[in-house]
């Protein structure tokens, strides 16, 4: 498993810093978040960069107006009532032409084929996106197709049915691969109750990999560490929650987020603290306790570990953000592994530590709030425990061919 970069508001130069750090990256780009006549410019540098890019199309709520969507001259196409219907191939056409001058203007590795976020996984929804997939053999020739696959939260609780369905037809569709983007329920950043949600987008993404095909989560968080045992491909993760978990960001024309406390990501712990939260730490002696493990490879919160009280410091929002991502990163790379039962070891390992991390420093008083991990622990426990059950064997088997 990797990390791309999931881009929204302000990655540009983050995403060339990490670039240049790691060596490489992919980064999905946003076109709600750069200006069309911004693209080609910013594409030639990050590929400059050694970036590898995506274009993710973003019609997921085709009937809400967007400025910047707007110019790429798509994004009026999407219209999925008549889809499939002989008065509408054209429009199929044109939408799909059209998204691929997008491709090629950025140069893209492969592209993302639309979808948009139904209140319901029904057969229209099939039969809709099935259209796609066959009218995007046709056009799209030159590089891979990767499908969108689009959950509203409703989708993932309660039985497996709908994955079972979807797991079902899309053994048919001719793709190389999935982009899978799922509503949080209620809209949540963690997930720290639904248990059913967490399983059954496991087993769908581990589904999807039996396939033999390529695998992307977007709009992703650490809590999505614990899907290195699915074998996909990537996790997708960015700056700001509304590109850690799907949001409908699509409906606000101001780009700007407005919400600007600073965080720090204890890795160890799986948990984000508010910078005066640290001072708490300072104050007990404790502070270094929270430092980023070595082999993170991080520099970005040095500021805070150097005797100081950290609101004192000069740590930044781009370091802030620099170091989630870096080390979300090195994690991945440390979590892989070479058979199903060592990648789910080494899970379980992550999560008692970070169980033991979380305990030692509420005795402080220090506390993550909403960004606290200690009831996501047991959600993703029992979530890797349904894998092994339902697929472990297959898994296991499978391992070096996936």
């Amino acid at each position: 498993m990797e990390l791309y970069l999931q881009f929204g508001y302000g990655m540009k130069q983050l995403s060339l810093d990490l670039a240049d750090k790691w060596g490489k990256a992919t980064v999905i780009l946003s076109p709600r978040d750069i200006k069309k006549e911004a693209l080609w410019k910013w594409c030639r540098e990050f590929r400059n960069h050694n970036i590898n890019l995506l274009f993710d199309p973003q019609c997921y709520y085709p009937k809400q107006n967007h400025k910047n969507l707007d110019m790429y001259g798509y994004h009026n196409l999407v219209n999925y009532t008549n889809i499939g219907k002989k008065e509408n191939i054209s429009k199929e056409e044109q939408l799909l032409k059209k998204i691929k001058e997008n491709n090629d203007t950025a140069g893209t590795i492969e592209y993302i084929i639309p979808s948009i976020m139904e209140s319901e996984i029904d057969s229209n929804w099939f039969e809709k996106n099935k259209v796609l997939v066959d009218k995007s053999k046709e056009i799209m020739t030159d590089k891979n197709r990767i499908m969108t696959i689009a959950l509203p939260s409703n989708a993932l609780l309660g039985s497996n049915e709908i994955v079972e369905r979807i797991l079902e037809k899309t053994e048919k569709w001719d793709v190389d691969g999935y982009y899978v983007v799922a509503y949080h329920p209620e809209n949540k950043y963690l997930i720290d109750d639904e248990i059913t949600w967490m399983t059954n987008l496991m087993d769908l993404c581990a589904g999807l990999k039996l396939q033999r095909k390529k695998v992307i989560l977007g709009y992703a968080n650490h809590q999505f560490l614990s899907f290195a045992p699915t074998k996909i491909d990537a996790i997708a993760s960015g700056t700001w929650l509304n590109v850690r978990k799907f949001d409908n960001k699509f409906k606000d024309e101001e780009s700007k987020p407005k919400q600007r406390n600073k965080w720090y990501y204890y890795p160890q712990a799986l948990s984000e603290y508010k910078i005066s939260f640290l001072d708490l730490a300072f104050n007990n002696g404790i502070l270094n306790r929270m430092k980023p493990d070595s082999s993170l490879n991080d520099e970005y919160s040095n500021v805070l570990f150097n005797g100081a009280l950290p609101t004192s410091t000069s740590y930044s929002e781009g370091e802030s953000h620099r170091h989630y991502l870096n080390s979300l990163k090195y994690q991945i790379d440390i979590l892989n592994r070479d058979s199903f039962n060592e990648s789910i070891i080494a899970q379980e390992n992550l999560l008692e530590t970070a169980r033991i991390n979380i305990e030692f420093i509420r005795k402080f008083g220090i506390s993550g709030q909403d960004r606290d991990f200690k009831n996501c622990i047991e959600i993703n426990l029992a979530a890797l425990q349904v894998l092994r059950n339902n697929r472990g064997f297959v898994l296991e088997r499978e391992w070096n061919n996936l």
